[in-house]
């Protein structure tokens, strides 16, 4: 670890001041220990379970056999943890290893339920700190093929030289062996397709295609026949290819109905768009491919995007399991996971805002009889009556946009007149949800009311919104976070005295855009992997040059042409206008946000005599993993929030 000190200290006695006599300040721990289980699946006999649970301070697969509540470890690794895993059969699964960026870069390996019989099927590159300079491979899941026995369908990307050249995002779909390593060619790329979907029958029939500003569909009818576009529009408006039920030409796409994104149904035969399947008037729908029926290939339900994820189920069946769960499970939000081949056995996971969460299984091999039984808690050690409420917010901006968002309050508070923690997201394409939220947890258990807001450029509340935000680094976007502030102060829930700004990635930008730009409003600031020069992340973003620097230019800035915009939007240059002090943290290995918008903000701070403490971890990425890391910096942050927010 590398810590640069500021002109200010935060020593660890301030960790335990506490504002407006917080009646019980729990430990860091309670908030930031990792769960002891988590993406938990259910096997296709609906026997045994799978989990992804630390384990020696990584993360590693495990199996649950459900009829003596045995476990199996089926990894140990030494460098990468378990990113994902699927089940390709009742006695065997298949899983991916990432990096400290989440990256899937470490590989792909199968595996017994046991943790027998483990095969590497294909390595891939350790990418470097530049992320250039070198050949690499990468190797993603492509198909389970759960009903093909030991196969799977994988995509492989190769790649040298600098990260964001070209052909280093336009895979191969093969067809692999997950004993012998055999594979076979199903799909080849011919040079330009970012995303492949297969049909029900498991062949590879629609691509994805971006020349610059322009998104193409391109289809062929068989493995054998040539590929032909069939619709292409600006990536703004253009739908989005989701995949197959059970007839062969009739593809399910999201696409615009309004304002809002809307599931459809598109004739490849007739190449148009057919009959609107579900939309909502508030939000985009859908999040995701339509929920298929493994056992019929039957579309079941639908996920989408309002203030806590949702599924609408065409399905009566899954409609009335979904209702027996929510009646048994009152004020939580209950999210089917997976079922067995037979569906005989649903997994769920049902959780709140104040509660990370239980597993349970619903047996419903009696459909008059269901029965309902918990699994196991993920966090035993959270109290939720000892949580805080979290609540949708709504409220128009200076433009008479409406935005959304979330207040969280105290545990016990009246929720007046309290000190404002302001909590913007990432992305800045993302949104937050009501829902489990340990940095807001923690911050609402010292006594903060913490604020999230969807600004305009979130997703799920249609294109105007999105759009809006286009163009609006530092500007409209920010000012929507003000306006929200703004609107709390009125409503007597916030003290204007007491105000301060906490965000990573776009919302570490969006932190020190506050403190630069409305410096009158906030007493100080946490910047965590946060963007300082615009400039930088246009420049070294690892995605393909030529599209990404298309969109950025629609989206954010073109680099030529706007150099003046970017100066005055890039926190470094307007670091005469901070007043307050910046507590500030990056990894080393993070390929997003190199630590080096860290270090020109802390020089231009330095500069400025302007109070900052900088922190860089050496084997943390995008956001810190280690668990005595994200420890330590919650400490500094507690001791930070302590001093400042007085």
């Amino acid at each position: 670890m590398k810590t640069i000190n500021s002109p200010f200290a935060l020593g660890l006695a301030l960790a335990l001041f506490a504002p407006l006599g917080q009646a019980e300040k729990l430990p860091i721990e309670t908030f930031f220990k990792n769960p002891e289980f988590s993406r938990m699946r259910l096997s296709p006999d609906g026997k045994w379970l799978a989990a992804i649970a630390p384990r020696e301070g990584k993360n590693n697969l495990l199996t649950i056999r459900l009829s003596d509540r045995k476990l199996f470890g089926c990894t140990a690794e030494d460098e990468n943890e378990v990113f994902s895993f699927t089940w390709i059969s009742n006695e065997r699964l298949i899983f991916q290893m990432k990096d400290r960026n989440n990256f899937p870069n470490g590989g792909l390996y199968a595996v017994d339920r046991g943790g027998s019989r483990r095969k590497v099927l294909k390595t891939s590159f350790k990418a470097n700190r530049e992320l250039g300079g070198r050949t690499f491979k990468a190797v993603e899941l492509f198909d389970p093929l759960t009903d093909e026995g030991d196969d799977i369908f994988v995509e492989i990307r190769k790649g040298g030289g600098r990260f964001r050249e070209e052909r280093a995002f336009y895979g191969n779909i093969v067809r692999l062996n997950t004993f012998t390593g055999k594979e076979k060619r199903v799909a080849y790329n011919r040079g330009d397709i970012l995303q492949f979907i297969a049909d029900r029958d498991k062949v590879v029939r629609i691509g994805m295609v971006q020349h610059d500003l322009i998104r193409s569909i391109i289809h062929r009818r068989d493995a054998k026949s040539d590929w032909e576009e069939i619709y292409s529009a600006d990536f703004r408006t253009s739908m989005v290819p989701l995949g197959f039920g059970t007839k062969p030409d009739i593809l399910y796409v999201a696409a615009l109905n309004g304002d809002k994104r809307a599931l459809f149904q598109y004739d490849l035969k007739a190449r148009k768009l057919g009959r609107m399947i579900f939309a909502h008037p508030v939000y985009d729908v859908p999040a995701g491919p339509p929920i298929v029926s493994d056992k019929t290939g039957k579309v079941l339900g639908v996920r989408y995007e309002a203030e806590r994820p949702q599924v609408y189920w065409f399905d009566k069946d899954y409609k009335n399991y979904q209702a027996i769960i929510d009646n048994a499970l009152p004020g939580m939000a209950n999210d089917i996971k997976n079922w067995s081949k037979k569906e005989d056995r649903i997994l769920f996971h049902s959780h709140s805002e104040k509660t990370i969460g239980s597993y349970y299984l619903l047996d419903i091999s009696d459909k008059k009889k269901p029965k309902m039984e918990k699994l196991l808690d993920l966090a035993e050690w959270v109290d939720p009556q000892k949580m805080s409420p979290m609540k949708s917010i709504q409220y128009t901006a200076r433009d008479g946009l409406v935005i959304h968002g979330f207040l969280t309050t105290p545990n016990g508070s009246d929720g007046k007149n309290l000190p404002l923690i302001v909590h913007p997201h990432g992305g800045p394409t993302a949104r937050d949800y009501w829902g489990w939220n340990a940095d807001v947890q923690f911050l609402a258990n010292r006594g903060y009311a913490v604020f999230q807001p969807n600004f305009r450029g979130s997703t799920g509340y249609g294109n105007k919104l999105l759009t809006a935000g286009y163009r609006e680094w530092g500007g409209a976007m920010q000012d929507d976070i003000t306006d929200g502030v703004k609107h709390l102060i009125a409503e007597g829930i916030a003290d204007a005295k007491r105000v301060g700004i906490y965000g990573a990635s776009y919302g570490g930008y969006a932190t020190m855009a506050g403190l630069c730009f409305t410096p009158e409003l906030y007493r100080c600031g946490v910047n965590y992997v946060g963007v300082t020069d615009i400039d930088l992340i246009l420049k070294e973003y690892p995605l393909p040059k030529k599209i990404n620097d298309a969109i950025d230019a629609v989206m954010i800035a073109d680099r030529s042409s706007d150099k003046d915009w970017i100066k005055s939007r890039s926190i470094q240059y307007n670091i005469d206008k901070v007043r307050a002090p910046v507590l500030m943290a990056y990894g080393m290995k993070d390929w997003r946000v190199p630590p080096k918008h860290g270090r020109i903000l802390k020089r231009a701070l330095d500069r400025n005599n302007i109070s900052n403490k900088l922190i860089i971890k050496a084997n943390e990425g995008h956001g810190y993993r280690n668990e005595d890391n994200v420890f330590e910096f919650f400490r500094e942050v507690d001791a930070f929030l302590g001093q400042h927010m007085k």
